[in-house]
């Protein structure tokens, strides 16, 4: 992923077919670099990711909106899922509600 289009991608796609396994696991990853890069990252954070946040800045308000709507697809498509989205959709909201 080389800029903020490129996050979009997987986020959109995870809207439109929340069961998609692979489509998901993109989006998570997508919606990871978001919260990391608007100073909300997970505890464990691989380095490449964070490398790419570091080099970033913060990201657009619409793609917080869109990695919020997309994981909420995802949660509400799959139980297995929801549950380990719980802390990232977390740190969304509090992203999107500053």
């Amino acid at each position: 992923m080389d800029d903020w289009d490129s996050l979009r991608v997987p986020l959109q796609a995870a809207c439109e077919a929340p069961g998609d396994e692979d489509a998901v696991r993109r989006a998570v990853d997508a919606a990871e670099l978001v919260a990391s890069t608007a100073g909300e990252p997970p505890d464990q954070l691989p380095a490449p990711a964070r490398d790419w946040a570091e080099t970033h800045g913060v990201p657009p308000d619409d793609l917080v909106e869109l990695a919020c709507r997309s994981m909420k697809a995802v949660a509400n498509a799959n139980e297995w899922w929801r549950e380990r989205l719980q802390d990232l959709r977390y740190r969304l909201g509090d992203v999107a509600a500053a």
